[in-house]
């Protein structure tokens, strides 16, 4: 019963607090991205030191891929907008396109013909990967997200 009275008084808090003054910052993501990822780490292929970074108007994601059918690891980097679903009171990645990608050994032309075709086969499959969850009962309260640098700005 406690539980429920703290519950409803902190979504009345939240609901009566300006929309300026809630925001998700880089950090809460980067934290919920880093436990998602070592859930889904598989043995075959890793993803490691991934980062996103909160810009003006989008986001970044950088990471490192480990697999034990390459010599070296590829490093790669991201932008993509997220957009918040209000149904699923979580945010996903969306418009994803590779900036850069460095793949140890293999020719600059060869690189560039991968990156072409991640671009246009890989990342388009990929769109909605879940960046962060909240809870529901804050979540599905929340109607936009703006990305602005270091953080997502919240409205109700």
């Amino acid at each position: 019963m406690k539980l429920k009275r703290y519950l409803i008084t902190l979504a009345l808090l939240v609901a009566s607090m300006p929309a300026s003054a809630i925001y998700i910052s880089e950090k809460m993501v980067n934290d919920y991205l880093e436990k998602k990822i070592a859930e889904k780490n598989q043995k075959d292929v890793k993803v490691l030191n991934s980062h996103v970074a909160l810009l003006d108007g989008y986001a970044s994601i950088c990471a490192s891929v480990r697999s034990r059918y390459l010599a070296k690891d590829v490093d790669f980097c991201a932008d993509m907008t997220p957009a918040w679903r209000q149904e699923t009171a979580s945010l996903h990645a969306t418009r994803m396109a590779l900036v850069s990608f460095d793949a140890p050994g293999v020719p600059p032309q060869q690189i560039e013909a991968l990156k072409t075709l991640l671009n246009q086969i890989v990342l388009p499959r990929l769109e909605g990967v879940e960046l962060y969850r909240t809870e529901e009962l804050i979540g599905k309260r929340i109607s936009s997200v703006k990305v602005v640098p270091g953080q997502l700005d919240i409205a109700m």
